[in-house]
C-alpha cells in the first residue's frame, strides 16, 4: 500500500521554509514569512491521561503560564523579529485548550489579545481535543478573536483511539469539524501513526479521510513511548511495539505525500527538539531531533526513484549506462538527505546506471540520457 502511494503520485518540487530559532530563551517556530510563539499548556484541561502521554516530557514545559507571562513573551521575542517575517502568531499547545475553565482561557487568552490590538502579533491559535468542541466554547474563541483550532484526532480508526484510550470517537472529529466550519475558524488535524492497534494501511486511510475534511494544515507526530505512561508500561511488557525509525520515516513521507498532493500544509512531522532532560524521557519510537528533514529528504529520493524508473521502463530498448537527473537547486538538501545517503542510495539502487546528479533553477525533476 505504501509503495503504491509512493510511487504512483506525482507531485510537484516543493520548498522547505521550517526552521528553528531561539529568541531571548525562548524557543520560536520561525519560516521566510511567519513567525509562531507556543505557550504550552501540559496537560491542562485534559479529562484524562491518554496512553501515549506525557507533556511535560513532549513539550519540555512544567508549569501553565499567567497573563504575565503571556505578555513578556511576546514582547520579548519581538524585538528580534526578521525582517522577512510579515505575519506572527500566538499559540497555546498541550493540553486540552477549550477544556480548561473559561476564567483561566479568558485570562490566557485576553493576554494573547492585548498582543494583537498592540500590533505584536496578528492571529492567535490553540490545539484542544475534538470533544471539547460545542458552540459555547466557540463562543469565547470567538470573543478572543482566535482564528485557527488545531484537533488531536490522532487516527480515524475507532480501533486505535479506543486502544489508545483517547476518550474520543471519529464522529467526534467530525463533529469538530463541522462546527468549527460553520464558524468560519481554521482548523488543523494533527495524526500519530504508530499507535496501539495502528498499522501503515491504517494510518494512510487516517490520511487520506483528514484530506476529505479539508483541514488547512496538518501535523503529524509519530508515537514515541515516552516515560511514565500507559504506553511504556505496555512497551515494558511487550503488549506495544513501537515503529523503527527507518519505517516512521517511509511511512511519514506517504502520509506527506497524500497531503501535498491535495495542497494540504504540513505544518510539522516529528517532536520538537528536546533537550537533554526530556531526551531522558524517552523510552523507545522513532525520535529523531531532524525527523522533518529526514522525512521530506526521503520524500525527494522517491520522488527521484520514480523518475528514473519511469525513465528507465520507457525507454527499454536504449542502454542506460549513463544519466543525467536534474534537480531542482531550490530542494538541494532534501534531495541529497542526512550525511548524502540519498545520493548513496540512489547509486546503490541504480547499480548500472551511472547517474549524475545536477542542480539547476527548474522547478521539477527530469531524466535524460547523456
Amino acid at each position: 500500500m505504501i509503495a503504491s502511494i509512493l510511487f504512483h503520485r506525482r507531485i510537484p518540487a516543493t520548498k522547505n521554509y521550517c526552521v528553528q530559532a531561539y529568541i531571548h530563551g525562548y524557543s520560536v517556530i520561525m519560516s521566510k514569512t511567519q513567525v509562531t510563539i507556543p505557550f504550552f499548556v501540559p496537560h491542562s484541561g485534559c479529562p484524562h491521561r491518554c496512553v501515549f502521554c506525557n507533556q511535560w516530557v513532549s513539550t519540555g514545559s512544567k508549569t501553565l503560564p499567567d497573563a504575565i507571562a503571556v505578555r513578556t513573551k511576546i514582547d520579548a521575542y519581538h524585538t528580534k523579529i526578521p525582517p522577512s517575517v510579515i505575519r506572527i502568531e500566538a499559540a497555546f499547545f498541550g493540553g486540552s485548550f477549550t477544556a480548561i475553565p473559561f476564567e483561566k482561557q479568558e485570562e490566557l487568552l485576553g493576554a494573547a489579545l492585548a498582543g494583537k490590538r498592540r500590533g505584536k502579533i496578528h492571529a492567535i491559535r490553540l490545539s484542544t481535543r475534538p470533544d471539547c468542541i460545542d458552540h459555547a466554547r466557540l463562543d469565547l474563541l470567538e470573543r478572543y478573536e482566535v482564528e485557527t483550532v488545531e484537533l488531536g484526532a490522532q487516527s480515524f480508526s475507532d480501533t486505535v483511539l479506543s486502544a489508545s484510550q483517547r476518550g474520543h470517537t471519529t464522529d467526534d472529529i467530525f463533529r469538530a469539524v463541522e462546527l468549527l466550519r460553520e464558524r468560519k475558524f481554521n482548523y488543523v488535524i494533527q495524526l500519530m501513526p504508530g499507535l496501539p492497534l495502528d498499522t501503515a494501511d491504517e494510518s494512510l486511510r487516517s490520511a487520506l479521510t483528514a484530506v476529505r475534511l479539508a483541514p488547512h494544515g496538518v501535523r503529524i507526530y509519530p508515537t514515541v513511548v515516552l516515560e511514565h505512561t500507559g504506553l511504556a508500561d505496555m512497551f515494558r511488557e511487550g503488549r506495544y511495539t513501537p515503529l523503527e525509525l527507518h519505517d516512521a520515516v517511509e511511512l511519514c513521507a506517504a502520509m506527506y505525500s497524500i497531503f501535498l498532493e491535495s495542497v494540504i500544509p504540513v505544518i510539522r512531522m516529528g517532536l520538537h527538539p528536546l533537550d537533554a532532560e526530556g531526551l531522558a524521557g524517552i523510552l523507545a519510537g522513532p525520535y529523531h531531533p531532524a525527523f522533518g528533514f529526514m522525512v521530506k529528504s526521503r520524500f525527494r529520493r522517491n520522488q527521484v526513484e520514480m523518475a528514473v524508473e519511469h525513465y528507465i521502463n520507457s525507454n527499454p530498448d536504449k542502454q542506460h549506462r549513463k544519466m543525467i537527473v536534474e534537480l531542482p537547486a531550490a530542494g538541494r538538501e532534501e534531495f541529497i538527505g542526512l550525511k548524502k545517503e540519498n545520493l548513496s542510495h540512489l547509486r546503490s539502487k541504480f547499480p548500472h546506471c551511472d547517474l549524475q546528479i545536477r542542480f539547476t533553477d527548474a522547478g521539477g525533476i527530469s531524466v535524460t540520457r547523456d
